[in-house]
């Protein structure tokens, strides 16, 4: 066995943590070391827990907190890779003094914003849809669909992954806010920490579309890769639902994103302009044979999937816009 007194002295890994420490450790261990570590000192262990390797493991412990003085946080920790944004602390099993490490409070926090930024990467939200919450949506909305924005408020506060809980179909006249109560939702949802996928329909459905012309070229993500994104969402929103091209490749994509989503009832929320009963007329017209067929299907997921709601009230937008004007 090496002793520890030649450990210290070496120039070595262990030289560079020889300068925290004084001969004490090595005539009584148990008191410098318990001088050092104020849970050491409420354990009381025996003297005989104090053994050469146990000292290595407190100088490394010791080491490791007089690295951690001063952090102002996880960018400037002065560790190494393997360990940055950890700390080393003692823990006592059997009796025996045993070395941890935990992830430190800078390091919690510089983890928590990167999985808030890949959230707002993944859910398709720009900065507009970002300023879109419940504390600036219009307060006329507010008092003419109470009822709406107190299920919208519920589902936001309260949905977790796997709960028994419909997603909204909300439609009305263009101007009425439903695209900001959408957003208003998923923007709480990703403050919550669950992950959300905000798409607008013609957008969405001429893009897959256009993928079955260029599915195998390399580099390009394939419709199935697009597909299971929208499906993975916690929540997804389809926003404008209705104003795509309809035809066999939309609602071939529709279909097979509720249909995907159905089993684990991950809801869905649906703004459009049509009612639920009007977007149903719209896609059987305009379907025929197995198209049909697949319509029918996805009209009864929709039903099953979300409950609907009118949003009343006037273009907000061209109110505002003839306030200006007025001004």
């Amino acid at each position: 066995m090496v002793r520890i007194g030649e450990l210290v002295g070496k120039n070595s890994f262990f030289s560079e943590r020889a300068k925290y420490l004084d001969p004490g450790m090595l005539d009584n261990p148990k008191a410098y070391w318990e001088a050092r570590f104020p849970e050491l000192r409420e354990a009381n262990l025996p003297a005989s827990a104090y053994t050469p390797s146990t000292s290595l493991r407190l100088m490394n412990v010791w080491y490791d907190r007089k690295k951690c003085e001063g952090c102002t946080g996880y960018q400037s920790c002065p560790k190494n890779d393997d360990v940055k944004g950890h700390v080393f602390s003692i823990g006592i099993v059997d009796g025996m003094i045993i070395e941890q490490v935990n992830s430190c409070h800078f390091y919690r926090q510089h983890m928590e914003k990167e999985l808030e930024n890949r959230l707002w990467v993944f859910s398709g939200l720009n900065d507009g849809h970002r300023r879109m919450t419940f504390e600036n949506f219009p307060r006329e909305q507010k008092k003419l669909n109470k009822e709406l924005c107190r299920r919208a408020w519920y589902f936001a506060q309260n949905y977790v992954p796997g709960a028994d809980m419909k997603g909204l179909y909300i439609y009305g006249a263009y101007g009425t806010a439903k695209t900001h109560l959408a957003c208003a939702m998923l923007n709480q949802l990703i403050a919550r920490r669950l992950k959300v996928l905000y798409v607008q329909a013609e957008r969405t459905f001429a893009a897959l579309s256009d993928l079955y012309f260029r599915e195998h070229r390399d580099g390009l993500p394939t419709r199935s890769e697009i597909l299971d994104k929208y499906i993975s969402a916690d929540v997804l929103v389809i926003d404008e639902l209705g104003h795509e091209n309809v035809n066999d490749a939309s609602i071939w994509a529709l279909y097979t994103i509720l249909n995907g989503r159905e089993p684990q009832r991950k809801p869905v929320i649906i703004t459009s302009n049509f009612s639920p009963m009007d977007l149903a007329e719209r896609y059987l017209e305009r379907a025929a044979g197995e198209t049909s067929r697949r319509a029918e299907a996805l009209i009864s997921r929709l039903y099953w999937l979300t409950d609907d709601y009118e949003m009343h009230g006037e273009d907000y937008r061209s109110r505002k816009y003839l306030k200006n004007l007025d001004s």
